[in-house]
């Protein structure tokens, strides 16, 4: 991706533009050369105010003059903010004069807000194509965190038993009831004899007897007091007492811990360590409930601890067999548009049909139409148009009668999306379109029978559309997170045919849905919230960026998008975070999965498989059998890959990989490129895997 191009999506994601930056994308090519112009003319930029610091959700009006080298305004010039971090978000007041932007406070921390100005080339400054983005200068804000108001500590979260270690939890709450972004706990035992607790809250329990433990932060000051107990432990042992697994498989341990009478003792904190035997160290792991998995080939020596007795277990692991290729089967260049996103479907006329979307870059107003009966020789057989500068989506109902593909960039600023009549599939034609609700654009989509959910642009929120008459769509209302609150962003919803759907919140994380299930109460036209999970946060001053989710067995897939990163120099990063829902009302993170030299888009799971379409790294695919714990990268899951990279008259952009996402169909994998088109890919092992 060259420099231009990543800047561009750089901007498109973590800038927002001002009105004459917006007017840009839809004015025609004069209209355009008018404002590159312009930008060239600008010697100076002026901000006000000129220095930032804010508390954790209040506002700032910031106004940008842009000056001539004699000082005179300039006026349509493309500009824009941006940030390489998280903790205050930017938006434009439409029609202002001066440019005005609404800056606030997301999260605590300190940033650096970057003015950027669009130049023309310098070899070709008179056209709109060819330019780049320069960075004029940068602001530091400093986002303060919400008076402290309270310090909460956990009851012991194990018996507090003599011999035994484990951490002590306490939160600083603050005046608004929520959790302390940036506040140190400092801890002290009144008597260490009997208990004595670190800086960081680890306590050793060691003498029958009372201590009383205190913490202070932000001035204030919090105590508990602690019975510690002689330990009932008499026993440990380890079970299994030895496996042999791969690298990637998960041991699940079972220590027995058993008192003076051989009964089990329960309540107790197990810690565990490991050493390796042989193999590197480090290339093993084990987590708090016991689960072992190896990322290395080795041998490794598992100990449990409790109260004082310890036991252990050894695991040899070896490395996972090598995986057959993926090779090219078949083709749908696209050289002259960027390609979105893809679906692929039997047709009610027998035959196999992929259709993709398209993007900004070369137009954006047009869905694709091919024939892939034979996935070897995909044939172009229509193309839908319509009012938009990216149809980022497209989706098909089960009976393949109807399509429906989104809108984003109309030239009437009515998006929303567009239902295709599907009666003759190799040449759909337009049956409706709907945009009530919608006018801000329509990113994604997901169909459950004659429902549509759609991610709306303009409000963030997820859009209820009944297609049960597809000719005339109908509202259905809407649901989203924090009613009333500005700063979210939806960017996708998935949902499976157990009732349940996944919302990809971006720094809210993953949102799951209750839309027939029934554990909630929630029907398809009346979803209900069944939980969350964030597993990243933009208050906590790291990137959250939920892009994608896909459920696979008891795993979500979420897939990072993350722009303006300090690695970002050939596009954007993120990686894919394995949530286990299992107990759907308390998903945790288990596993990831991150290609280190490339960001994921979208993906799809099936049969034991995940398949990635990667920015950087075309098509990966992943075993993801069994149980999931670590580092599935280093554990050697990869099963396959291919570069979807085409050439110079097969490609808008050639020799660059950019896979959109990917579709697996009757045994070959559909790759959407954005620089190239269509991809069909054959893999070359058995169709199970061995968990």
């Amino acid at each position: 991706m060259n420099r231009t191009t990543a800047l561009s999506a750089l901007l498109t994601a973590a800038l927002t533009l001002v009105p004459g930056s917006l007017l840009a994308q839809e004015a025609d090519a004069e209209e355009a050369l008018a404002q590159l112009r312009a930008s060239a003319t600008v010697e100076s930029i002026e901000i006000v105010p000129a220095t930032f610091r804010l508390t954790r959700g209040d506002t700032v009006t910031m106004e940008g003059f842009l000056k001539d080298a004699d000082g005179n305004r300039v006026e349509g010039a493309r500009w824009g903010i941006g940030s390489d971090d998280s903790v205050f978000d930017v938006d434009a007041i439409k029609d202002s004069i001066p440019d005005t932007y609404l800056v606030w406070g997301t999260g605590p921390g300190e940033a650096v807000m970057s003015v950027w100005i669009l130049r023309p080339d310098s070899e070709d400054p008179d056209n709109p194509a060819s330019t780049n983005w320069e960075r004029q200068f940068d602001i530091e804000v400093v986002v303060d965190e919400w008076p402290a108001a309270s310090i909460e500590i956990d009851a012991p979260e194990y018996a507090a038993n003599v011999g035994a270690t484990f951490p002590i939890r306490a939160a600083v709450l603050t005046d608004r009831g929520t959790k302390h972004a940036t506040a140190e706990l400092a801890w002290s035992s009144d008597n260490p004899d009997v208990l004595a607790i670190s800086h960081d809250g680890v306590a050793s329990f060691r003498a029958v007897g009372r201590a009383t433990l205190r913490v202070r932060s932000e001035g204030l000051e919090q105590s508990r007091t602690v019975e510690v107990t002689a330990s009932p432990v008499r026993s440990l042992a380890m079970m299994p007492t030895g496996a042999s697994v791969r690298t990637g498989d998960v041991v699940q341990l079972e220590p027995a811990v058993l008192d003076a009478s051989s009964n089990a003792v329960q309540g107790v904190h197990i810690a565990y360590l490991v050493n390796a035997i042989a193999g590197p160290s480090g290339g093993g792991t084990v987590y708090d409930d016991g689960a072992f998995v190896a990322e290395m080939p080795g041998t490794y020596q598992v100990v449990a601890m409790v109260d004082g007795q310890s036991a252990s277990t050894i695991v040899s692991a070896s490395a996972r067999p090598e995986v057959k290729p993926i090779t090219l089967l078949g083709r749908g260049p696209v050289p002259h548009v960027a390609t979105s996103d893809l679906w692929v479907f039997e047709g009610v006329d027998g035959r196999d049909y992929a259709y993709t979307g398209t993007h900004a870059q070369g137009g954006g107003e047009r869905m694709f139409v091919w024939d892939v009966t034979d996935p070897a020789s995909p044939v172009l057989t229509d193309s839908v148009v319509v009012d938009a500068r990216v149809v980022n989506d497209v989706k098909v109902t089960d009976d393949a009668m109807v399509a429906v593909i989104t809108r984003e960039g109309a030239s009437d600023r009515k998006n929303g999306m567009v239902l295709l009549d599907l009666s003759d599939p190799a040449h759909p034609k337009i049956l409706s379109e709907f945009n009530e609700n919608l006018t801000g654009g329509v990113h994604n989509t997901w169909i459950i029978g004659d429902v549509v959910y759609a991610v709306n642009d303009g409000t963030n929120a997820l859009n209820i559309v009944d297609i049960s008459d597809p000719a005339n769509p109908k509202d259905l209302g809407f649901w989203e997170v924090r009613p009333g609150e500005e700063d979210k962003n939806l960017h996708d919803v998935w949902a499976d045919d157990q009732g349940l759907a996944y919302l990809s919140y971006w720094d809210d994380g993953l949102v799951i849905l209750d839309v027939g299930n029934g554990i909630k109460g929630g029907t398809a036209r009346e979803p209900k919230f069944v939980s969350s999970y964030a597993y990243q946060t933009r208050h906590g001053g790291t990137y959250g960026n939920t892009h994608t989710a896909y459920r696979w067995e008891n795993y979500v897939f979420l897939g990072d998008e993350i722009f303006g990163c300090g690695e970002c120099v050939n596009g954007p990063r993120g990686y894919i975070h394995v949530i286990d829902v299992s107990d759907l009302e308390n998903p945790k993170e288990v596993a990831f999965y991150k290609v280190p030299e490339a960001g994921a888009h979208n993906i799809w799971v099936e049969n034991g498989r995940l398949y990635i379409g990667y920015y950087q790294a075309g098509l990966r695919v992943v075993d993801v059998t069994g149980q999931l714990r670590g580092d599935l990268y280093a554990q050697g899951r990869q099963i396959g890959w291919y570069e979807t990279t085409g050439a110079e008259d097969e490609a808008i952009v050639p020799n660059a990989t950019n896979a959109w996402g990917p579709h697996v169909y009757k045994g070959n994998i559909f790759v959407a490129d954005n620089n190239s088109g269509l991809w069909v890919v054959k893999p070359e092992w058995n169709p199970e895997l061995v968990p």
